[in-house]
């Protein structure tokens, strides 16, 4: 891994206040991804993920398709006494891993080609609404938003 590529984890973890988790598991209580995902389990559970992004090998971490699993509902921070961003840890490591070439597992946009979906995500949410979704999760909001202007205009 390159060395910007690290000084931008830093930043990230940083960003996120990941050093201040405490792993008192209030994140893992309110996350919705042990609903979700049958095979949920610590290391991709957001006091795992911070865990992981603070010891572990950064280059496998981003490499590990966990870092995709995240809804980035933000519940974990909203319970986190310490303030630790799950949401902004999990957005940081996607990124890094997207300028890295690493990213396997993310959805672009069919207008702008911009990645905006993580494919673990949207597999969910296809699921769950059985087919009725039309085109709207094929294209990132900036494009959705500049389509509902252009239509309302």
């Amino acid at each position: 891994m390159s060395e910007s590529i690290r000084k931008r984890l830093e930043e990230v973890l940083t960003a996120a206040g990941a050093s201040g988790c405490v792993e008192c598991g209030k994140c893992v209580a309110v996350c919705p991804m042990v609903e979700m995902y049958a095979d949920f389990g610590w290391e991709m559970s957001p006091r795992g993920m911070i865990r992981r992004a603070l010891t572990d090998d950064a280059d496998a971490l981003l490499h590990d398709p966990a870092i995709w699993y995240c809804t980035g509902c933000n519940a974990g921070t909203q319970v986190c006494p310490e303030g630790v961003s799950c949401r902004d840890l999990i957005q940081g490591l996607r990124q890094l891993a997207i300028e890295a070439g690493m990213a396997s597992r993310i959805r672009n946009c069919v207008i702008c080609g911009a990645p905006f979906a993580s494919l673990p995500v949207d597999g969910f949410v296809r699921k769950r609404l059985d087919g009725k979704t039309g085109k709207y999760l094929e294209t990132c909001s900036a494009c959705r938003q500049r389509r509902y202007a252009q239509r309302n205009a």
